[in-house]
């Protein structure tokens, strides 16, 4: 065996050392168990398995007729008896959100309604205990230390997610690298699961296809890249420094495509801005392009707003709406004081023609005398003081109006009544003359009017256009401002293309530099591939783990490069083995927990097949005491005679009868 398990490439040859500090595996599963009902009591365990570390089969053998093979004869006895719905169900056990594609489900709930899946795992040495129902409402949960029939009893239930804490703890706290690069998303522990787990669906076709749309695991959906990164970080191919420098790499790249964008754009923008100013301004200015442009243009403002500000004192100094408002004010004041003597002097004319109506009927011996000597005595006062109008010579102020009362029997009739004439006459000739100074006022108050609205039309017009004179000289001064703006950033983005062209070479070359220090492990690794690969496929041929940029390739070579489906397969298997074994060797943070679902292609040679059995077998023989492993293999291809029995051999299953199958009915 010493001779089988060496590492290539070292001399002497030595066997396989597993890592002192690393005992026991990160993460393994003690026991399975499926129950009708989460009961004490054997009546309600549908099936019950043991798991040990190292090497666990779970075999299915086909049962052959024993008269022979003949056409339409049961051929799938080993094929329907529960080896994929055993891995289903320890995958739903750690932590998979499902255990079985929709139609299965559905026929498991029909004949197990209040059925439970329950396992004891390990978890960094420290066990736990966790159950998760068939039905959907029931709550999952987990139990510190091991034991099915204590977390059926009056164990302290924890919530479920207890326990996928610990697990994602322990598996990725040593991870050189938790957060993906693109995203800065953390690696979670159902990210890596998957990859432990493969799906048998998936035919073991590609190292990177964990999951098959198929199987329905509503595992989360991962890219290539993401992949490729979570491989290398188990690996520990990749540190965090790396992704660190990669998502600045990532950040240069995008802001050099940005200033690459934005540098003609804005040299657009400022060549625009620059015509719209030329546009406002009535002349062809400099291209922005130039350190002219920007004085150039300044010191046209500068001499357009001397302009506007002449004008601007020109249009105050001219300005007489003030004065002509004063006018107009005064005009009014006139033309309300005419209005009002007009108005005195007619009142006072038809008071005393009605005086001298009476007094004329006198003289004339109207019968009517008598009623007119019982009127009141006619008014003898205006609205003139007495004083101004004795001033103004007014005739009505030199006598009082007749009374006719004091007078009736003092004065002849015919005398009153020439006098009284005589004061209706100046009244009259009064009255004319106040119609003619209220003409004149409302002709002067017309023409200051006029005048005002005239003066007022033509400041605002004058001062509209000011004020259009000053918004284009604003609109102009921002559009400079902006070109100017557009103009420095677009150099500015030019500046920063040429710099980030150097950034972005000097991010490779860190990122070349922190390669480097992954190559040996790299290195390592395909030293470790190339060992299983050849222990797999014979001495003869050479593997290797290429690496391009970020991702890995695996590669077979015998007399030039081979690929075929068989050989696809054997070389994902290698791959996983290779991480099982680096791992066991304290290389990488792969957590020691691998499950294989039938991987058998039926063009695989069966000795190479079985050699998977035997290389498994030779792990555990490196150890002294228990492996630090836990493989767990289901098939249906017989395994190899000596390993056909304890403690190898875990469960074995027929698809005939129903109680030989693993959940022991038909589905």
């Amino acid at each position: 065996m010493n001779d089988q398990f060496r590492l290539p490439g070292l001399d002497p040859p030595r066997q396989i050392q597993p890592a002192v500090d690393r005992p026991e595996p990160v993460l393994w599963v003690r026991r399975l168990a499926v129950l009708r009902e989460l009961e004490p009591g054997i009546e309600h365990v549908v099936r019950d398995v043991e798991l040990n570390r190292g090497l666990n089969i779970v075999w299915a053998p086909p049962q052959p007729s024993a008269e022979g093979n003949a056409l339409f004869r049961s051929g799938v006895s080993g094929h329907t008896a529960g080896k994929t719905t055993f891995c289903r169900l320890l995958r739903y056990a750690l932590g998979e959100r499902t255990f079985a594609a929709e139609p299965i489900r559905s026929r498991i709930r029909q004949h197990f309604p209040a059925g439970w899946v329950l396992a004891e795992v390990a978890v960094a040495g420290a066990p736990w205990t966790v159950a998760r129902p068939f039905a959907i409402g029931a709550h999952p949960f987990c139990v510190q230390g091991f034991g099915i029939d204590a977390a059926l009893g009056d164990g302290e239930r924890l919530d479920y997610q207890a326990f996928q804490g610990a697990a994602a703890q322990a598996v990725l706290s040593q991870l050189p690298a938790r957060r993906f690069p693109a995203t800065d998303d953390p690696i979670r522990w159902e990210h890596l699961l998957p990859w432990l787990t493969r799906d048998q669906e998936c035919r073991f076709s590609d190292f990177l296809e964990w999951r098959h749309s198929s199987s329905q695991s509503e595992a989360p959906a991962l890219t290539a890249e993401d992949r490729q990164f979570v491989v290398r970080a188990v690996l520990g191919l990749i540190s965090d420094e790396e992704r660190q420098e990669q998502q600045t790499n990532a950040r240069l790249v995008t802001t050099k495509k940005e200033a690459a964008r934005r540098e003609p754009l804005l040299a657009h923008q400022a060549e625009v801005d620059r015509q719209r100013v030329g546009r406002l301004l009535g002349v062809d200015l400099t291209v922005a392009a130039t350190e002219l442009f920007g004085s150039e243009a300044r010191d046209l403002l500068e001499q357009r707003k001397a302009e506007l500000d002449a004008d601007v004192a020109r249009l105050a100094s001219s300005d007489q709406r003030a004065e002509l408002q004063q006018a107009v004010e005064r005009a009014l004041e006139v033309e309300l004081n005419a209005r009002r003597d007009l108005r005195d002097a007619e009142g006072r004319l038809a008071a005393e023609k009605g005086a001298l109506d009476l007094l004329e009927a006198t003289v004339r011996g109207n019968s009517q005398v008598g009623l007119v000597a019982a009127l009141p005595s006619g008014r003898d006062y205006c609205n003139v003081p007495m004083k101004l109008a004795r001033e103004q010579q007014c005739p009505l102020a030199i006598g009082r109006p007749a009374d006719f009362g004091e007078q009736r029997g003092e004065r002849a009739a015919a005398d009153e009544a020439a006098r009284q004439r005589q004061l209706v006459s100046a009244l009259s000739a009064r009255v004319d003359e106040a119609q003619r100074g209220l003409a004149a006022a409302q002709s002067a108050t017309a023409d200051t009017r006029r005048a005002l609205l005239s003066a007022s039309t033509t400041y605002e017009e004058q001062r509209a256009k000011i004020l259009g004179r000053s918004a284009e000289l604003t609109q102009a001064e921002r559009l400079v401002e902006n070109a100017e703006a557009a103009w420095e950033e677009s150099l500015q983005h030019a500046a920063v293309t040429k710099q980030i062209d150097a950034d972005i070479e000097a991010s490779y070359a860190r990122q070349e530099q922190l390669r480097a220090r992954s190559r040996q492990a790299l290195a390592r690794f395909s030293r470790t591939f190339d060992y299983v690969a050849r222990a797999l496929l014979g001495d003869e041929l050479h593997g290797s783990v290429d690496t391009s940029g970020r991702a890995l390739t695996l590669v077979i070579d015998y007399l030039g490069e081979r690929d075929s489906a068989a050989l696809a397969t054997l070389k994902l298997l290698a791959f996983d083995l290779a991480a099982l074994t680096s791992s066991i060797e304290g290389a990488g943070s792969f957590p020691c927990l691998l499950v294989h679902d039938g991987p058998r292609e039926a063009d695989m040679a069966p000795e190479i097949y079985e050699r998977l059995f035997l290389y498994a077998r030779g792990l555990e023989q490196c150890f002294a005491g228990e492996p630090s492993f836990q493989y767990i293999l289901t098939t249906t291809t017989r395994p190899p005679a000596e390993l056909l029995r304890e403690p190898w051999l875990r469960l074995e299953l027929a698809g005939t009868p129903a109680d030989h199958r693993l959940l022991r009915v038909d589905l």
